[in-house]
């Protein structure tokens, strides 16, 4: 499958170009507070081949038949300058030449000129920045060799080289350039021959870039590549920004924001599943989810509908939540997936002889975190947890009951703590409750005072009044919420299912998502669908 990729610069203009470059997505599985995981899928790498292609060469350059080079390197100036430095930068004559720092010119020099100077700006001092050339006559023709420029530093009297003629350069003789060109971030690896994908972040604000080191694995039984990155010791409650490059071609640059490391009133995050059978359907409420800004999107399974055995589908699935969840400040949204049964060969709900982890080929290929199965734990500081279960799809039920238990153990004093998984314990009837999980688990939840648990897989929307032991308790009952509906199309909910299924405070057939958000004294939960209306809502007190 080959789609137009949408390339977004930081200025937010839109630029297109033939690719095979699926997402970004960004994942949490380890502290959000501090980290950030970011994937994405290369896939038919031919189709990404075309105008403005770089490598990395030094000495002397071919000339191209657009009379055209365009070079440029990272350059580090040294500290304690007081802003009365020169930059010189020498090429052969007759040679037009316009230059850049960090994207913007600061020089150029017509074909009789072989120089241009330009004044160190002070910010720039003790810092790396690009310097990028354009070279432009007959001179750099097809044919012709054209060697490197000089760079020198003048300061005090001194004259420091910073590049001689043999410096090795990145270099392109392809039109168009992409306007990004002279404004990536000036890394080491920018330079290295045969370099693939290049990762840059940053924080916003900061004028310098950091690299990343790339995890790259198969994409489930396919030809494609999964690619991420698992960034650490970030700053919390902080904005990024990052870029991602391919040969030295700008794939694009997105940002995504960490967490606040302690509870801030109104904070909010959004869940579903059972996500795509339309591509319009998912669209819809992945815009949805952006558009009411939350913190994260906990996704309960049922992600791709790809059954284990269509890849095709987790790249539509990918290129949507890319595209459409976006928050209104213009960052990606970060997700926390669960497994559910169609990321499965088979598809089945398997409680007490559920198939290997071989079986999910590319849930888990695609996210990290997963070395121990679909079960694990996401800690927001000591104010919020979220626990991720494997409802007989990959694991047995009744086994991850002593890893919940001690999890909860642990975690006791957490303010907030919310639980996953895909199959209901406590559903509207359209298929079978989970016996086994409402035996194994739900004591559990009920003990170690768990706010609630969102369920997935019918089809439906429900909301269960506060439970102990399947009946209503307002005081320590927990709430079950779901039941995965956010692109799927809807089962019928019977008008008398209150009635036969007394534990149910609402149900309805209608696709949704479902916003939680953080008071200091209660829990707010709006069932919201596509278009933003509010079907549901509902609000718990924080329990003492």
């Amino acid at each position: 499958m080959k789609r137009r990729l949408l390339l977004f610069a930081a200025s937010l203009q839109v630029l297109s170009s033939e690719g095979a470059t699926h997402g970004p997505i960004c994942q949490w599985h380890d502290d959000p507070c501090t980290t950030m995981a970011v994937h994405w899928i290369e896939s038919q790498v031919e189709g990404l081949e075309g105008p403005g292609s770089w490598e990395s060469s030094g000495g002397t350059f071919a000339g191209s038949e657009n009379n055209l080079l365009a070079l440029r390197r990272g350059i580090d100036f040294p500290s304690r300058l007081g802003g009365k430095a020169l930059a010189v930068v020498e090429i052969a004559r007759g040679i037009s030449m316009r230059v850049y720092l960090d994207g913007k010119e600061v020089g150029r020099s017509s074909s009789d000129g072989a120089m241009v100077e330009f004044p160190v700006p002070p910010d720039f001092e003790g810092k790396r920045a690009l310097l990028g050339i354009l070279l432009e006559g007959t001179a750099v023709g097809l044919g012709n060799k054209v060697a490197g420029p000089r760079v020198t530093l003048c300061h005090g009297g001194n004259n420091v080289s910073l590049c001689d003629r043999t410096t090795v350069w990145n270099y392109s003789r392809d039109l168009p350039l992409n306007p990004l060109w002279k404004q990536v971030p000036p890394l080491e690896r920018l330079l290295a021959p045969g370099s693939e994908f290049l990762f840059a972040y940053r924080k916003v604000g900061d004028s310098g870039w950091h690299g990343a080191k790339l995890l790259s694995r198969p994409f489930g039984p396919t030809a494609h590549r999964v690619h991420s990155v698992d960034l650490k010791n970030l700053l919390p409650d902080s904005r990024y920004g990052f870029m991602i490059l391919w040969r030295g071609q700008v794939v694009g640059s997105w940002f995504f924001e960490t967490a606040p490391s302690s509870f801030r009133e109104g904070m909010s995050f959004v869940t579903g599943g059972d996500m795509y059978h339309t591509r319009e359907m998912l669209d819809g409420m992945n815009r949805r989810a952006g558009t009411e800004a939350p913190l994260f999107a906990l996704l309960g399974g049922d992600l791709a509908y790809a059954n284990g055995v269509d890849g095709n589908r987790w790249l539509e699935w990918i290129e949507s939540w890319t595209e459409c969840a976006i928050s209104p400040r213009g960052t990606l949204i970060p997700m926390i997936p669960v497994i559910g049964n169609h990321e499965v060969r088979g598809a089945a709900y398997r409680p007490t002889n559920a198939p290997p982890r071989a079986a999910a080929p590319f849930f888990y290929s695609l996210f990290l975190g997963m070395e121990d199965g679909s079960k694990f734990v996401v800690d927001f500081g000591d104010y919020m947890t979220v626990i991720a279960l494997d409802s007989g799809h990959t694991q047995n039920v009744a086994p991850q009951t002593p890893w919940l238990r001690e999890a909860l153990e642990e975690r006791r004093a957490f303010p907030y703590k919310f639980v996953c998984y895909h199959r209901p314990a406590w559903g509207t009837g359209v298929k079978g409750d989970a016996q086994e999980i409402q035996r194994a688990w739900c004591p559990l939840f009920e003990q170690h005072g768990v706010d609630a648990v969102f369920e997935n897989d019918h089809h439906t929307y429900k909301r269960t009044h506060p439970l102990t032991a399947g009946k209503r308790d307002e005081v320590r009952g927990v709430v079950y919420l779901g039941d995965g509906a956010w692109g799927v199309r809807t089962r019928d909910v019977g008008a008398s299912v209150k009635q036969q299924r007394p534990f149910l405070a609402h149900a309805e057939s209608a696709n949704h998502l479902i916003k939680v958000v953080l008071g200091e004294d209660q829990i707010l939960y709006e069932a919201i669908t596509a278009a933003g209306r509010r079907i549901d809502v509902s609000e718990r007190k924080v329990r003492p």
